[in-house]
C-alpha cells in the first residue's frame, strides 16, 4: 500500500532531530520514516514524555490538521512540531 502520509509530515519526520509534544521538547526514541509497505497502525514516532513512552502511528499523522505555525494537531493527543538542531559554523 502507498503510504497515505502527506509528503510534508514526511519530511519533517525525516529531518526532526527533537519533537516538541504539547509544551514538552524531546529527542524521539524512534522514528520511522513510512515507505509503501506500512499499514496505519505502524508505529513511526515513539519518544518519552515525563517518563511516559508515547507512540505515534501512521494513523495518527494521516488524521492530523495542520497548524498556520508549522505545527500538527494530532487528534486526541496534542500539537506536534518537528525540530531540526541548527549548527553555527
Amino acid at each position: 500500500m502507498k503510504t497515505p502520509l502527506r509528503s510534508d509530515i514526511l519530511v519533517n519526520l525525516n529531518r526532526a532531530d527533537l519533537i516538541q509534544f504539547n509544551d514538552e521538547l524531546v529527542r524521539p526514541d524512534y522514528i520511522l520514516v513510512p515507505d509503501e509497505d506500512c499499514r496505519r497502525d505502524d508505529i513511526v514516532m515513539e519518544c518519552t514524555v515525563n517518563g511516559q513512552s508515547v507512540d505515534f502511528t501512521v494513523e495518527d499523522f494521516v488524521n492530523a490538521e495542520s497548524l498556520d505555525d508549522g505545527g500538527y494537531l494530532v487528534k486526541h493527543r496534542g500539537v506536534v512540531r518537528f525540530l531540526q538542531v541548527a549548527s553555527i559554523h
